[in-house]
């Protein structure tokens, strides 16, 4: 009605006359290189008014991204699962829905009382992991590969007890930590505005994430992928050790997440047997060429438990909205999400609000008349968050037409309560095509081949046989000779450095760790064969201990 309009329009103007917009910094004015590894590049971005975000480079395999990111943010993690995340859990222990549990979990975490938070949230994120897990490694990102590449880079080369028999612990920890968004609730806003909206049709996307107080927020990181060629590069705002997608962008598409709450209406139902919302989105941002084709992945994956995504691509120019359930994924445009939402209805305009739907708040309407036909980027940037008062821990907005996305975080003290909120925050501005054309590190030279190991007696890259020399030297051919670590024939290659600091170990091309030979000679045939504690080596097929992570020569 007009009186609504009047009353939006009057609301937004006298907000906007008192707000002071957010600044928005060029981050490339204020980027610079903190360290570097094989397969990554960290840099850190200071801009004024206290405005920081790291901002890390991967490249190669998940695997190799993985130990990548372990290698430069491992410092960061290992403070972050040992000194954080119990008190994280203490703090948030409540907010476990024991209900969605099984009855025999819900027992064991009800026996274990509020002071033994942390043994009771790893009793459920276990389940969650464990009831997921063949789901999650389905996916042709390689979540798992990347977990382990990320453990086995934390370890090499510092000692904390969670690094103790090959980082066991350490893994085990870093699954629990990406299984956090499915028990742990957020609160965010979405939209999309193009066409008649914009002022130049082109699509303007906002995404903001309401997550509480927390050891989250001073831990916000931007980390791009770079898979190898033909792979898309993408893009994940989150925190460090999260391998699933919580707010992503690619080089085609851009993603919106909201918890699916309601308030008065049904509720939401799913189940914990499928592939983690986060893992989903993960896919979506990293293989979608458009919408349309992350639409397509959403609705062939097991899904679990109910959220609404936002889509947009620049193909389309345009953003469509998602219901995302356990028996359904259905879309919603402009014109058919008002009856969900129980918003105004513009056209070439979808949106949603960080309340309960459907949502009876004026003020994302109200910002949305008062800038209609001329949303930019910018103006959502400098007004639209700050006077929702959404998006505690990040905030990005998408700008389709220059390829740029602009970034907000949050800052939290010393006990986690904030100190500026994300739409209080200047926003840093990114150019999306330097993001994906960043160059990888020069990559080290390799010495050894894969299928060879660096024997630290030998001093050369050793290609194995299947002939032991366990009984006698003479087992092997005149143009073999008997490695003395693992008594098995071998044929000498290139000179070589190991990087094992025991002279009876040797690092392992595709177990990145160093091993020691149980029984030097001896063949397991498979892993069965070997006793617990110990792993069938691929290369060598020797049944070993695990030592340190190492890169091979």
């Amino acid at each position: 009605s007009m009186l609504r309009w009047c009353l939006f329009l009057s609301l937004a103007t006298a907000v906007v006359a008192s707000s002071t917009p957010n600044p928005i910094y060029d981050a490339s004015q204020y980027t610079t290189v903190v360290d570097k590894v094989p397969n990554g590049i960290l840099y850190a971005v200071r801009a004024p008014e206290s405005t920081h975000l790291p901002v890390l480079h991967v490249f190669g395999t998940a695997k190799e991204r993985g130990m990548a990111q372990g290698q430069l943010l491992g410092d960061d993690i290992l403070d972050f699962v040992e000194n954080k995340l119990d008190e994280f859990y203490r703090e948030e222990v409540d907010s476990i829905p024991l209900g969605l549990l099984p009855e025999w979990l819900q027992k064991a975490i009800k026996g274990l009382g509020k002071d033994l938070a942390p043994a009771a949230f790893h009793l459920a994120l276990g389940f969650v992991w464990d009831e997921q897990l063949k789901y999650n490694s389905a996916s042709a990102a390689g979540i798992v590969d990347e977990i382990a590449g990320m453990a086995a880079g934390i370890c090499m080369n510092r000692t904390s007890p969670y690094c103790h028999e090959g980082g066991k612990k350490l893994t085990r920890t870093l699954e629990h930590v990406n299984m956090l968004p499915e028990l742990i609730r957020m609160q965010c806003s979405m939209m999309g505005a193009w066409g008649k909206a914009t002022p130049n049709g082109k699509l303007v996307q906002l995404r903001s994430l309401d997550f509480g107080a927390g050891p989250f927020a001073n831990r916000s990181l931007l980390v791009v992928h770079h898979p190898p060629s033909p792979a898309q590069a993408f893009a994940s705002l989150g925190f460090p050790a999260l391998v699933g997608i919580v707010t992503g962008f690619s080089e085609s598409i851009s993603q919106c997440e909201k918890v699916d709450d309601v308030s008065g209406g049904h509720s939401p139902k799913g189940t914990y047997a499928g592939q983690a919302a986060t893992m989903v989105i993960r896919d979506m941002v990293q293989f979608a060429k458009s919408k349309e084709e992350a639409v397509a992945i959403a609705q062939k994956a097991h899904r679990t438990w109910p959220v609404w995504l936002g889509l947009g691509d620049y193909s389309s120019q345009e953003f469509v909205a998602m219901l995302y359930e356990e028996a359904s994924a259905n879309t919603y445009t402009d014109k058919t999400l008002p009856t969900l939402t129980n918003q105004t209805q513009f056209d070439d305009v979808a949106y949603l609000d960080k309340h309960p739907q459907p949502s009876e708040h004026p003020d994302m309407p109200a910002l949305v008349a008062q800038y209609y036909g001329n949303i930019t980027p910018d103006i959502v940037a400098s007004y639209f968050p700050r006077l929702m008062e959404s998006g505690d821990v990040h905030i990005a907005v998408y700008d389709f037409q220059n390829n740029r996305t602009l970034i907000a975080t949050g800052t939290t003290d010393a006990v986690g309560q904030f100190t500026r909120f994300a739409h209080e925050a200047p926003f840093l501005q990114f150019d999306n095509a330097k993001l994906w054309s960043e160059p990888a590190p020069p990559a080290p030279p390799v010495v050894c081949a894969a299928n060879q190991f660096c024997c630290p007696e030998a001093k050369h890259c050793l290609t194995p046989s299947n002939v032991s020399c366990a009984d006698s030297a003479d087992a092997c051919s005149p143009s073999e000779t008997c490695c003395p670590v693992t008594k098995i024939c071998v044929t000498v290659g290139k000179p070589c450095e190991s990087p094992c600091s025991s002279a009876k170990a040797y690092c392992c091309p595709e177990a990145l760790h160093c091993l020691t030979p149980n029984h030097p000679g001896k063949f397991c045939g498979t892993a069965s064969a070997c006793s617990p504690g110990s792993v069938c080596c691929p290369i060598t097929n020797l049944c070993t201990s695990i030592g340190a992570p190492c890169v091979p020569p």
